[in-house]
């Protein structure tokens, strides 16, 4: 796993103790948070031996201009399955986007909502109404992510269901807010919702 920022990092450290049969390395570029960076973890998995790398991408920079084309053109240039001829090494890249940001999947884990939030700290304030989360690194250390969304009468099953509902209605209605592609994630490395 990827992330642009320390958020995806420390959500998907989160994850390791309930989800003990996966071996998710999440890793995220220091410093910095430009896409440059991202396909230099990329690289580093590559070498490495990964053969399923994800890169999850926040969208709510990504909307127009240079960012924006930036963006489409390495996930043009790099989504896909691909082997090494050298070494026969097949490995897949998929970029899984949020959008506004990863914190709208925290947001699944209560409510679904198709509403298009003008900036990220708009839903930061959604997400506070369920629980006092805070986007900042002291606050992940002491906190694991994924516990505090469940001990806040949040739910990982909601989340991927809330996830997968976004998708299907922006497939739909070709909305281009509100949407995670997260439960495509977590059915990729088998973890898949309940129907229940």
């Amino acid at each position: 796993m990827i992330g642009e920022g320390i958020t995806e990092y420390y959500y998907f450290n989160s994850l390791k103790d309930e989800f003990t049969q996966l071996n998710l390395r999440p890793m995220y570029p220091k410093h910095s948070t430009s896409l440059e960076d991202v396909e230099q973890e990329i690289d580093k998995a590559i070498d490495r031996g990964y053969n399923l790398i994800f890169c999850v991408i926040d969208m709510d920079n990504k909307k127009d201009g240079a960012e924006k084309q930036n963006y489409l053109n390495l996930k043009k240039r790099l989504e896909g399955t691909w082997t090494i001829k050298k070494t026969d090494q097949t490995y897949t890249i998929r970029f899984i986007e949020n959008e506004r940001c990863t914190e709208l999947f925290f947001l699944f884990y209560f409510i679904y909502t198709s509403r298009h939030f003008q900036d990220q700290p708009a839903m930061l304030q959604e997400l506070n109404k369920r629980c006092k989360y805070e986007k900042t690194e002291k606050f992940f250390k002491a906190h694991s992510l994924h516990q505090y969304f469940l001990n806040h009468g949040g739910s990982f099953m909601d989340a991927l269901r809330n996830a997968a509902h976004s998708m299907k209605e922006k497939e739909e209605t070709g909305r281009d807010h509100t949407y995670s592609q997260m439960a495509e994630l977590f059915e990729a490395i088998g973890i898949k919702q309940n129907d229940s």
